[in-house]
């Protein structure tokens, strides 16, 4: 009896209707993951680390390892270019 109180073609409907609903939250939950994911190690450039040493966020030792760890990671991508 209850089927036919939603007419010919209901399960179509359903079906199309909730393939549609999946697609636009997957769409949604992609986005949300890309705004609000975990950010990108971003490397610092020379100019940043600076600041920081001048802010005194950072020691002139931590200044000198980080500006020597980017000194070896591009030299270390340059080789493998």
């Amino acid at each position: 009896m209850w089927p036919s109180m939603f007419g010919p073609g209901w399960g179509w409907g359903v079906l199309v209707t909730s393939a549609f609903l999946f697609i636009v939250l997957g769409i949604l939950g992609f986005l949300f993951l890309v705004i609000y994911g975990p950010p990108r190690q971003a490397e610092e450039s020379v100019e940043h680390l600076w600041h920081r040493f001048e802010e005194g966020d950072l020691t002139r030792q931590e200044f000198e390892r980080y500006r020597r760890a980017g000194r070896a990671r591009l030299s270390a991508r340059e080789a493998h270019k």
